[in-house]
């Protein structure tokens, strides 16, 4: 391998978990499919980033479809995408996308990628070197389980290298899921660490968890997350990025190139979980306002808790609240783990709006919304709707 000049900087994308295919069960038709085009996009953008920031090769460390069984369009439009990024592409099949028989790495629709020398599959046959002085390792996912023995058996091939090495790899490490991830194979953050200061890795490209996350004591171990957002930001803080990576050689042997690291932001798309306590018109007011600043709401999606005691009325403005802003926004909806409305229902409520059958039929609501028990919160929703059809009505 031809070794970088002294103090030469190579400069390279750090992406993963593109997971094209993905669909959000809370999203309706108009809102995925903007969804779907919107990722699609934050991965066009890697191209576009590579040339502002001179990067000379991206890296995306696996799942790059959300499985093997993506629709062909998905497929056909990810190769469309690929075939116009300015620089090589090595890619690292992880564990929604692994390199079994059915991959669609191995499909026809996804061979022209391959075949055009665009992008490169890290199949775990050998180092690539994919600029002069700078080589690439991967670590494949080759089933769903793969065999956690494969890292630690290329970490004990490696030789110490004078040019530079980066280790694609998928997977949660140890530090993060406390030694056991429930899905993927705990990655031990020690044995990276002792690699990269004995010379053997300079960098680590990480995918599995989809915000930007650092790991271990130095520099030189990240997720990149995901390039666009995926799950709610209770979970996922700080997704829709690509990581700029920057690294260099010492002029001394004894010394130690550098390492630096910079988010790019490429996603749009923002999941907002809020919780709030509404007892009084007043409450609902400020929880108003505080969701009218968000920007780009057709691209914004809010989960909502809500606990409070409350008013017929009150209930009834909240739910009217909640339909217009599930029309504003990608979706909006209540967090029923997180929710507990209890409706303080009086006859007064309805005093000179129902008499009669229903009458009679609104007072057993009340009662039944009094009683706090398991059937209180649908007494609740019910007095709610029908407050909202009668008083609307007479309006």
């Amino acid at each position: 391998m031809t070794t970088p000049r002294d103090g030469e900087t190579i400069r390279f994308l750090h992406s993963a978990d593109w997971q094209l295919g993905m669909t959000r069960r809370f999203l309706g038709d108009e809102s995925q499919a903007v969804y779907t085009a919107d990722r699609l996009a934050a991965v066009e953008a890697l191209g576009t980033l590579a040339t502002e920031h001179g990067a000379q090769f991206i890296v995306v460390a696996g799942d790059a479809f959300e499985d093997n069984a993506v629709p062909r369009s998905v497929v056909l439009r990810a190769v469309e995408a690929l075939a116009a990024f300015p620089v090589p592409v090595l890619v690292l099949p992880g564990n929604h996308d692994p390199l079994d028989v059915s991959s669609v790495f191995r499909c026809r629709d996804f061979a022209p990628a391959v075949e055009g020398g665009g992008v490169v599959v890290l199949d775990g046959t050998g180092p690539v070197e994919v600029v002069p002085g700078v080589e690439v390792v991967g670590v494949p996912w080759t089933s769903k389980r793969p065999d956690p023995s494969r890292l630690p058996a290329l970490l004990d091939s490696l030789e110490p290298t004078d040019g530079l090495r980066v280790l694609v790899a998928h997977g949660g490490t140890d530090e993060i899921y406390g030694g056991h991830s429930p899905s993927v194979e705990a990655i031990a953050v020690a044995s990276l660490e002792e690699a990269i200061g004995s010379g053997r890795l300079d960098y680590v490209a990480l995918g599995d968890r989809h915000s930007v996350t650092r790991v271990g004591s130095g520099e030189r171990i990240w997720f990149s997350g995901s390039p666009e957002t995926t799950d709610f930001d209770d979970v996922e803080s700080d997704s829709g990025h690509a990581l700029l990576v920057e690294l260099s050689r010492a002029a001394s042997p004894s010394q130690r190139g550098a390492c630096a690291v910079t988010p790019l932001r490429t996603g749009r798309w923002s999941f907002r979980a809020i919780d709030a306590r509404i007892d009084t018109d007043a409450d609902l007011d400020a929880l108003a306002e505080r969701i009218e600043e968000v920007d780009d709401k057709p691209r914004t999606v809010l989960k909502l808790g809500l606990t409070g005691t409350v008013g017929v009325a009150l209930r009834a403005r909240i739910d009217d609240q909640l339909e217009t802003w599930d029309a504003l926004f990608a979706a909006a909806y209540l967090r029923q783990s997180r929710t507990h409305l209890v409706v303080r229902a009086e006859d007064a409520d309805f005093t000179d709006l129902v008499d009669g059958y229903a009458g009679r039929a609104v007072a057993d609501l009340v009662a039944m919304a009094g009683t706090g028990g398991a059937e209180a919160e649908d007494a609740g929703h019910a007095l709610s709707l029908l407050y909202r059809l009668v008083d609307g009505g007479t309006r």
